[in-house]
């Protein structure tokens, strides 16, 4: 090989590794501008549905949320399965649904590998990154305990009233598009997923409710400042650095949620 060859390749060695560098230098990078916008947990819902009509359903404690992060490298799954929550649907105009569902970061468990003692550990880093680690101070763990998506309004329902729908069995299955906001880690932003309702029993009052995901919810974990964090919730410049390649910032959300009508008068709005 002679000189001028050699000369070019080392040049084009120094850009590659330079570009390598900046590269992991910017994930070390604490970059706050990417957050989102800092917000209030939004208040619990009324003590009565505000929609003349409308059912309240209380959303089961236990439940099925999925999350994917599809990385280059390896694919990370996991879940939470402890909710809250409630919705009031209104049978006969079901764009009047609203509600809140909650779901408790603290029981992030993945499931990405094989190996039992990889997801414990992977589970302790996730909780960490939500500053949920064990010597965070409580008040502050609380606070970021919990994650929660306000239904304000559904748009592009497959039927209006529910009696329009005939029933498969003692249920009837809708299209919606419900939109609202995601409140995460102290910050909120707005948010349209399209979901399949299943109500069973009367369709002048139905009690029960399951929500599936038809398309995944889609989250930004620089929006809502989520990142790498020791057990005290201080940022892990190391660690970016080791994740940078292997994660994205696109998280994929699948849910599975049922909820049973809240029984007596008070369920429904009068």
């Amino acid at each position: 090989m002679n000189r001028k060859v050699k000369f070019a390749l080392l040049g084009v060695g120094v850009v590659l590794l330079g570009a390598g560098t900046a590269f992991f230098v910017s994930t070390q990078i604490d970059d706050t501008s990417a957050i989102g916008v800092r917000a209030a947990p939004p208040p619990p819902p009324p003590a009565e549905p505000a929609v003349k009509g409308a059912v309240r359903m209380a959303v089961a404690e236990s439940g099925n949320v999925r999350f994917v992060i599809d990385a280059p490298e390896e694919k990370i799954k996991g879940r939470w399965g402890k909710l809250r929550g409630q919705l009031d649907v209104e049978p006969t105009d079901l764009r009047k649904t609203t509600g809140q569902i909650d779901v408790d970061l603290a029981d992030t468990t993945t499931e990405t590998f094989d190996d039992a003692a990889k997801n414990l550990k992977q589970t302790e880093h996730a909780r960490n990154w939500f500053e949920l680690g064990t010597d965070v101070p409580e008040a502050q763990r609380e606070q970021n305990r919990w994650a929660r998506f306000t239904v304000e309004k559904v748009d592009e329902v497959g039927a209006v009233n529910l009696a329009s729908v005939a029933p498969t069995g003692d249920a009837r299955t809708v299209h919606v598009t419900a939109s609202g906001h995601l409140w995460l880690h102290g910050v909120t932003s707005p948010k349209t997923v399209k979901l399949v309702l299943t109500l069973g029993g009367p369709a002048e009052r139905p009690t029960s409710l399951r929500i599936a995901t038809e398309a995944p919810m889609p989250v930004s974990m620089k929006e809502h400042d989520v990142k790498p964090r020791d057990v005290v919730g201080r940022f892990l410049k190391g660690a970016s650095e080791k994740v940078g390649a292997k994660i994205v910032d696109d998280v994929q959300i699948f849910f599975e949620i049922e909820a049973r009508a809240v029984a007596g008068a008070e369920a429904l709005a009068r």
